[in-house]
């Protein structure tokens, strides 16, 4: 017998410590690395992907744990944002997690993530696209993700749904986050202007 098909819905404050059921680790046999050339203001990146020896295992390091359940509460009662649920047999196995930011029209996607046993469904692509549809309804003029150089699933998802590759940030996490092989990358989907 096949599991019951997933549901998409609005994202309810007694949502919120379900999260933690959410296993959205991943495993990459690749990394890209970021190669740095010239210096000052000349200095310019480029990224490389190269396969590992041993694939890279994120495991449980995803966990919505006490500290990301209250974010996701404060950022739920400000307002204006999108929070979006994904549900299979009274479990949550994804989520959607965005809010406006005014100053500079664009959306910040906080959470897009799914659980191991529901990937590869279109489920992704269809958060994605709630995503759009929402932001552009409302006139913004981006959705804006980040992802890391370890994270190269993400990575490929965000450049299949029509994401450019934004910027990227050596010291996001650490004062060293090369040599921790987990730089920040940023991705943009355009919704107006040019190549929207």
């Amino acid at each position: 017998m096949s599991s019951p098909k997933p549901t998409i819905r609005p994202m309810t404050e007694h949502d919120i410590p379900r999260l933690a059921d959410i296993r959205a680790g991943f495993v990459s046999p690749t990394v890209l690395t970021v190669e740095i050339t010239g210096s000052g203001m000349e200095m310019g990146w480029r990224l490389v992907e190269r396969k590992l020896i041993e694939p890279y295992d994120k495991g449980n390091r995803y966990d919505f744990d006490r500290t990301e359940q209250a974010n996701i509460r404060t950022r739920m009662r400000q307002d204006g944002g999108l929070y979006l649920v994904v549900e299979q047999a009274g479990r949550l196995v994804g989520i959607l997690d965005a809010t406006p930011h005014e100053w500079n029209n664009t959306v910040w996607v906080w959470n897009l993530m799914l659980d191991k046993s529901v990937r590869r469904q279109g489920i992704g692509r269809a958060l994605f696209c709630h995503a759009v549809g929402w932001a552009r309804k409302l006139g913004y003029r981006a959705l804006v993700f980040e992802t890391q150089t370890n994270n190269v699933p993400a990575c490929k998802f965000y450049a299949r749904m029509g994401c450019q590759l934004d910027g990227l940030r050596t010291s996001h996490y650490t004062n060293n986050d090369r040599r921790h092989g987990e730089v920040a990358l940023f991705w943009m989907y355009r919704l107006s202007g040019p190549h929207a």
